[in-house]
């Protein structure tokens, strides 16, 4: 199996990633788990512990709502093989955490989206899409 994360911010990111949709064709097993992160800062956490719980503003769960909507229309013939996950934390330690528990193979990302010393310190391949055109190919893989 190949497992991807998929790391959004934005509208626009989906549809600048979404040229991994060819591998769906290609690869049998292709796997996406698109991502989005919510800045704690913009909630209430209710419980620190473990398992943090946090009440979100209501126009970021608009967005979040949005945004896993528009996953769904760009990946439509793929939904079997395509996921929405949310999480609410500090960026580095949940893209590190959901790439474990995703298996991740590779983390694709927008280039002027996320630090790259931070995709450098997470010890799997990256895969970069220049931010300033929505059609482009793969860019460079990095391990």
């Amino acid at each position: 199996m190949m497992n991807t994360v998929m790391i959004v911010s934005e509208i626009d990111d989906v549809d600048r990633l979404g040229s991994l949709k060819q591998y769906f064709d290609v690869v049998d097993d292709f796997r996406i788990t698109v991502l989005y992160i919510s800045d704690p800062q913009e909630g209430l956490c209710l419980d620190a512990g473990t398992h943090a719980h946090y009440i979100l503003p209501d126009a970021e769960l608009v967005f979040k709502q949005e945004l896993e909507e528009h996953v769904s229309h760009v990946f439509l013939h793929w939904l079997d093989r395509v996921k929405f996950r949310h999480e609410v934390g500090n960026r580095s330690v949940v893209i590190d955490r959901v790439i474990r528990e995703e298996h991740a193979d590779i983390v694709a990302v927008c280039r002027n989206r996320c630090d790259e010393d931070l995709l450098a310190s997470l010890g799997t391949h990256r895969v970069l899409f220049d931010d300033t055109r929505l059609d482009l190919p793969l860019a460079t893989s990095q391990p």
